[in-house]
């Protein structure tokens, strides 16, 4: 009984995962041209740069996160909640003593900050208060954040979407509202404070109700406990910065060579595959606890099992999104965005275009690093971290000797690097799972590929009907929501009756009844 249990879990968690980042996705693509109506290109390119900055401070939680994710499900399945206990104490202390000193050292470098990344001095202090203000926000919900990795150790997944997702409707709502009483850009701010203060409060709500006997206590810290988030969290945090610096680095060099505008450009560019990838890389959220659960029971069939149904749907899902925003890129900037903005339309474009693959095969690399995290190998990971530097660095000597820098060559050289580095990583970790070449390509590389024929074919068929319409941007959105549901038909269709053995055709069709 215990493991259809399991897995109707897991798969409960993964849809609640993907149908939150979908409506999260939809949020947040519709803010931008309203909040561009309001502040300028540069106001907005300022606050990607408080992402990307509290990005890399934020990295200083990864290893403590994934340590609360992997132990809470090791000791739920021991009913050892007197170890959660002592396991949170611990880590609320040692977040909250590292966001002291973080919000301490960008406050003293605050002058080095604006100057690197060519600040108007017009916007000076309107820079410092959004990087402190969203630093303070994202290093409270860094410390208090363990609440919602005890709901995911638990693999209460659902639960923390939930709240997830009214608190990011209630920060949209916010921004609205704040935007049209002429805020300004300061309403992004004030919105994302608030969204962090609800859920907080909900998280903590939810995990005494879950575990009624968890206690914090300064009396709980031990050295037992440092240990853990030291050497498996210390890992992880030394993976968790390289990975952050080679998911950024385009913006990074960007900003250092063209200032805030080329950042507001990677941004608008790359809005559409990175929401796209975080839709469907949510699954990855429901991988680590499930993969420490079985490995703990000792379930090796299990894990293999988990490990290659969830890459082949993970990469049909994400070719599926990806294989229709490469080859209708210009026409999806035309309807989000329109032509009367101060923007250089023709870079997002390429930037859109060329960001799609390698977003797609990024994502593809969780699954394999959650196996790792989960049988207590962290070290593992640092294979695609490797790889990926190695790529950039020989890419940047390339472009640095035969071309220039420009938005579009770094993009198209960082997505190179993604693609190459991910294939290397995976193929290693296949062997180590014993998964064939063969099969992977055919049961996990063709059903991501196959969307893009589609979408490339249907644009190829379609474009000189497309380049002749003049339509304004309400009627591009309606045009291509019709094209949009005609590709994922088609192509749907496609891998379910060419690629889908009969087996897996009865398991489609089970859950699209259950579903309905």
């Amino acid at each position: 009984m215990k493991k259809p249990r399991s897995g109707n879990s897991f798969f409960r968690n993964t849809l609640a995962q993907t149908a939150g980042r979908l409506l999260y996705l939809l949020t947040r693509v519709g803010l931008p041209p309203l909040i561009l109506h309001y502040v300028s290109l540069e106001e907005y390119g300022l606050w990607a740069t408080c992402f990307l900055l509290i990005s890399y401070v934020s990295m200083g939680a990864f290893g403590v996160s994934n340590v609360y994710i992997r132990y809470v499900a090791e000791y739920n399945a021991k009913n050892q909640h007197e170890a959660i206990s002592g396991l949170v104490s611990t880590g609320l202390l040692l977040t909250f003593t590292f966001s002291v000193l973080a919000l301490s050292g960008i406050w003293l470098a605050m002058p080095w900050l604006l100057q690197t990344f060519k600040v108007a001095p017009y916007l000076q202090h309107t820079a410092q208060v959004l990087i402190l203000g969203t630093l303070a926000t994202m290093l409270l919900d860094m410390t208090l954040g363990a609440f919602a990795y005890i709901l995911h150790g638990l693999q209460k997944i659902a639960q923390q979407t939930l709240v997830w997702i009214i608190s990011f409707l209630l920060e949209t709502a916010l921004i609205v509202t704040l935007l049209l009483l002429h805020y300004g850009i300061e309403a992004l701010l004030w919105a994302f404070f608030a969204r962090y203060i609800f859920s907080t409060l909900i998280y903590i709500a939810l995990c005494y109700r879950a575990i009624p006997d968890l206690r914090i206590s300064l009396r709980l810290v031990n050295r037992e406990f440092f240990g853990t988030f030291l050497k498996y969290g210390g890992i992880l945090q030394v993976s968790g910065l390289l990975s952050v610096a080679m998911y950024s680095i385009e913006r990074v060099l960007a900003g250092y060579l063209s200032g805030l505008a080329a950042i507001a450009v990677l941004d608008l560019g790359q809005k559409f595959p990175v929401m796209a990838s975080q839709v469907f890389s949510s699954m990855n959220a429901s991988f680590l606890p499930a993969i420490t659960e079985a490995h703990h029971l000792g379930k090796q069939e299990d894990i293999q099992r988990l490990y290659t149904q969830g890459l082949r749907y993970l990469n049909l899902l994400n070719g599926l999104a990806m294989g229709f925003l490469a080859p209708f890129a210009t026409w999806l900037i035309i309807a989000w965005i329109g032509n009367s903005t101060t923007m250089n339309m023709a870079d997002t474009v390429k930037v859109l275009a060329c960001a799609c693959a390698g977003y797609q095969l990024h994502v593809l690399t969780g699954p394999l690093s959650a196996y790792y995290q989960g049988i207590n190998h962290p070290a593992r990971t640092f294979g695609y971290i490797g790889w990926q530097a190695a790529f950039v660095g020989v890419g940047l000597i390339t472009v640095w000797q035969y071309f220039s820098f420009t938005v579009v060559t770094i993009a198209v050289l960082v997505m190179a690097a993604r693609i190459l580095s991910a294939l290397i990583y995976l193929l290693v970790g296949n062997f180590r799972l014993k998964l064939t070449l063969w099969r992977f390509i055919r049961s996990v590389l063709m059903p991501g590929i196959i969307p893009y024929l589609f979408g490339y074919g249907l644009m190829a068929a379609l474009l000189p009907w497309l380049g002749l319409l003049q339509a304004n941007r309400w009627q591009w959105i309606g045009i291509l929501g019709v094209l949009g549901v005609a590709y994922v038909l088609l192509t749907a269709g496609f891998f379910y009756a060419f690629m889908c053995g009969p087996e897996e055709q009865g398991q489609i069709r089970q859950k699209l009844r259950r579903r309905g």
